[in-house]
């Protein structure tokens, strides 16, 4: 017969059989007295175990909140009702009697396990009440007066969470950046790793954005909880959400990023995130909305990273230009079949503007035998200190053709005088987490000056070459007002080639030409394409200048030959070749 003793009880371990394994000496201080592993379950009847997965003591405005979550095993080969006893608390010598969730099973199945949820709201209490036991107690109401017989007796002061604005102090329960962890009273295999910290805005305000590795060592596809990960600073705390809704489940051996969003206020210095786990009770007699309580039960204390750790998981690497970029196996933002280089990288002007462009030409290779979506991600320059987002050039092409390249560009606005030779480029995954944005991949990319060369004019992928030219004028009279107005010709003779068997949009590039006076000032200028309609072609070829506002002659003029590219802050230019009369 089943004889329980307060304090006195069999402790046992199980499987993931949900075997029962023998008591440890080691958890007995002394002969006398054994000392309950809260760790473990402990026997609560010969086929019944509990484990208390979660204690909350939180003061609410009308007194203080207590609440138990009990895991029940059952190590049977048979369905065990659970039993009709009394659970109670046990805080400051008084016991305060919780009642079970309404949603709350009545029997365990054989080799299975159950949760069960209690609570008690304790309007008298002037302060948060502080539990230290958590008792099972059979009432025998049939004889007079009553018998209550402690059927459990469990130490629990080590397991009480007081609500957000108490850290988690457990030593067990202290987590370092960067080191693996699983979350405790969630019966998931799945582990997590921070792996970067960063900081973007919303609506000016600065949000902590930190990206979980999550693995599943197990031989079975896992879903991934739902737990909360909210900051702490020295005088209040910040709620935490998902940012990411794709990653639901792993299947074996996979991994994945999940990304979680804190808001802060703009001075806040945080010292370290909580990772709680989600709770409901459901109150018995009630079918109201407010019939079910929610709250949440704090499970660990994540550190921030070391301060000078890199905030990004990715480190810039030197690169070599029109070689692929080493991204991060498990982003999502780039198909595995798909490879990105840099082909080039200059600095364009924007004429009367206060800041210069820079342009960053990105290839993109498909590997397959099989069209894939040209992928969407943002890019960054960095140097400095400074970070400059990028602008993605509208790309009409939605696909990149099997064993083929596509090449786009990314505007970047810098300050005027810049002149640094290298910068970060970042590769941003801004879709996953959106708003918010994550680096899978970042190089350092030496920027191209190259030296100008008049007659061989290199815009990738496109190489001019100038065999001849001629500028001529023609004259023209108003009958109307007698006054004289004069347009230009050019004659020039090209060799048009494409470097590089690729595929870029029409608009990618385009020549800029104009004709400028002594002085430097601009008489006449036109736009002519690299591709796509009425491009130029390899040969001779006739331009016209007519939109002169000279009403005299000009000579000698000097032609300037610029490669332009359409931005979102209007176009930015690069001299290519200027050729005098």
């Amino acid at each position: 017969m089943y004889k329980p003793l307060k304090k006195a009880v069999s402790a046992a371990v199980i499987s993931s059989m949900l075997l029962s394994f023998p008591y440890s000496a080691a958890w007995a201080e002394d002969a006398g007295a054994a000392v309950v592993d809260t760790r473990y379950p402990v026997a609560l009847s010969d086929s019944l175990q509990v484990k208390v997965t979660g204690l909350l003591s939180e003061h609410t405005l009308s007194g203080t909140r207590v609440a138990a979550v009990v895991k029940m095993y059952n190590v049977s080969g048979d369905t065990v009702r659970v039993p009709d006893y009394e659970v109670r608390v046990v805080a400051g010598g008084a016991k305060y009697t919780l009642r079970g969730s309404a949603d709350n099973a009545v029997s365990v199945p054989p080799m299975s396990s159950i949760e069960l949820g209690y609570m008690a709201q304790i309007d008298s209490a002037a302060d948060t009440l502080k539990p230290t036991d958590l008792v099972w107690i059979d009432v025998n109401k049939d004889v007079y007066p009553k018998v209550e017989t402690t059927m459990l007796d469990l130490p629990v002061a080590n397991l009480v969470w007081y609500g957000d604005s108490t850290p988690v102090t457990d030593p067990s329960q202290l987590v370092k950046w960067g080191d693996t962890f699983t979350i405790p009273s969630l019966d998931s295999p799945l582990t997590y790793t921070p792996v970067s910290l960063t900081t973007d805005y919303k609506s000016q305000n600065p949000v902590k954005v930190i990206k979980l590795l999550v693995h599943n060592p197990g031989g079975t596809t896992e879903t991934v909880p739902n737990f909360s990960l909210d900051g702490r600073s020295d005088k209040q705390v910040y709620k935490g959400a998902r940012a990411d809704q794709d990653v639901t489940s792993l299947d074996p051996n996979q991994k994945k990023y999940i990304y979680y969003a804190v808001p802060t206020d703009l001075d806040t210095q945080l010292t370290g995130f909580t990772i709680s786990t989600p709770q409901s009770y459901k109150i018995p007699n009630r079918t109201d909305a407010a019939a079910v309580v929610s709250y949440s039960i704090g499970r660990l204390s994540l550190s921030l990273p070391p301060e000078n750790a890199a905030q990004d998981s990715t480190v810039p690497t030197s690169y070599v230009m029109n070689t692929v970029i080493p991204v991060d196996p498990l982003n999502t933002a780039i198909n595995p079949n798909l490879s990105v280089s840099v082909v080039d990288l200059q600095m364009y002007e924007n004429k009367g503007m206060g800041y210069q462009t820079g342009i960053a030409k990105l290839r993109i290779h498909n590997r397959s035998d099989k069209p894939l979506p040209v992928p969407q991600f943002a890019a960054e320059l960095a140097n400095g200190g400074f970070s400059y987002a990028g602008t993605r050039q509208n790309a009409t092409a939605q696909v990149v053709v099997p064993d083929t390249d596509y090449v786009i560009n990314y505007s970047f606005v810098l300050p005027l005088g810049d002149d640094k030779n290298e910068y970060i480029l970042k590769l941003i995954d801004d879709k996953t987490a959106a708003p918010y944005r994550s680096t899978f991949a970042q190089v350092l990319v030496s920027v191209n000056r190259p030296t100008l060369d008049n007659l061989k004019l290199t815009m990738y992928p496109y190489e001019v070459t100038i065999r001849d030219w001629a500028l001529s004028n023609k004259a023209g009279v108003s009958a109307l007002t007698q006054s004289y107005s004069y347009s230009y010709k050019l004659q020039i003779n090209l060799d048009l080639k494409t470097l590089d068997p690729i595929i870029v949009d029409g608009g990618y590039n385009k020549l800029l030409m104009e004709l400028e006076n002594e002085d430097g000032r601009k008489i006449a200028s036109t736009t002519s394409t690299l591709n796509g309609d009425n491009r130029l072609i390899t040969g001779e070829q006739v331009i016209y200048f007519n939109d002169t506002a000279s009403d005299s002659l000009e000579y000698p003029l000097t032609l300037k030959i610029y490669e332009a590219i359409d931005t979102p802050n209007g176009t930015a230019r690069r001299l290519v070749s200027a050729l005098k009369q």
